[in-house]
């Protein structure tokens, strides 16, 4: 099974890649199952992506290959390596002058694997999307990876990164204001909705920024009346990175 699923345009210039949900709360889903999945995601972009000329590409995350995804592990390959190379694929051999770099839309699960590849690979990135996580990578060294900056059982990403993604990334925390179930305990994390988890985590990333005399570049939106649904949210989601990319 191909671990990817993606839309090119007729004359790309841009690249998106999508790191979708997981609505199964019971246990792991078939292969097959989240492919179609990972293929309704770029299927929801591609008018948008057609217009602005980006590559969409959603990585099948789950399953067999990637169950670990929202904490960046992995095996045989760890899920931000295999974007690593899919980016680079697909950027070097459809875009003139592609310079590495790409935007990352994240839902819920996919959205804390945005997060943490947000951490890792700062340099890698232009916009970034968060839409809805329930946990994410802190500012804090009395925190663990992949919930903080202290050293836990997989690789820590460089302090510095942090400060780079706070400060060099455009970053967006979308979450709906009707977003209001309770999320569970998790290392680091404060508020128990993921409105209160989005509130605490964008004021962190501004503490860094300011600490370092750095304006932040990261900001929190809520969106009105929404809820916690990946196709609903991926409307406000898109209005926001035409923007970014109409502006540049």
């Amino acid at each position: 099974m191909r671990k990817f699923r993606c839309f090119i345009p007729s004359g790309p210039a841009r690249l998106l890649v999508l790191a979708h949900g997981y609505p199964w709360p019971d246990g792991s889903q078939p292969d097959d199952e989240l492919a179609a999945y990972a293929q309704a995601a770029v299927d929801r972009w591609r008018a948008v992506a057609d217009s602005y000329d980006a590559i969409v590409a959603a990585p099948v995350f789950g399953g067999t290959r990637f169950p670990g995804y929202r904490e960046l592990t992995g095996n045989p390959a760890r899920p931000d390596d295999y974007v690593n190379s899919l980016v680079d694929k697909l950027g070097y051999q459809y875009i003139r002058d592609f310079d590495g770099t790409f935007s990352l839309h994240g839902h819920s699960a996919g959205a804390q694997f945005a997060a943490r590849y947000l951490i890792a690979h700062p340099a890698r990135l232009d916009h970034v999307i968060l839409s809805a996580p329930s946990t994410y990578p802190l500012p804090d060294p009395g925190v663990d990876w992949p919930n903080g900056m202290g050293g836990g059982t997989a690789p820590v990403p460089e302090p510095g990164h942090w400060l780079t993604a706070a400060t060099e990334v455009d970053v967006v925390v979308l979450v709906g204001t009707q977003d209001t179930e309770p999320r569970p305990a998790a290392p680091g994390q404060q508020g128990s909705s993921r409105i209160e988890r989005a509130i605490f985590w964008v004021e962190s990333m501004r503490g860094l920024s300011q600490a370092a005399r750095a304006e932040s570049s990261t900001r929190l939106i809520r969106a009105d009346g929404y809820g916690h649904d990946e196709f609903a949210l991926a409307a406000p989601a898109q209005e926001i990175l035409a923007r970014c990319w109409t502006s540049g």
